[in-house]
């Protein structure tokens, strides 16, 4: 094949894929009622949990906290 019809099917290709995932993208949602039923609410207590780190040493909330505290993020949804 010619180098400019094989860039030009790179190209054409790349372009399908971004545009077909962006197409399914608004299937990609979490209603509200499912989104309020899963997960801590705002402003919830952690729950205690504890697993093992990439050492095998057993790790909770209270020995990841350091000096100035923890940040611990909950994502509640794939729906940005």
């Amino acid at each position: 094949m010619r180098p400019n019809l094989v860039s030009w099917l790179n190209t054409a290709s790349r372009t399908f894929i971004i545009t077909a995932m962006a197409g399914f993208a608004q299937f990609a949602y979490a209603d509200s009622e499912h989104a309020a039923a899963w997960g801590p609410s705002i402003g919830a207590t952690a729950p205690l949990l504890s697993a093992l780190d990439q050492d095998g040493q057993q790790q909770d909330l209270e020995s990841l906290s350091g000096t100035n505290g923890l940040l611990f993020v909950f994502n509640r949804s794939v729906d940005w």
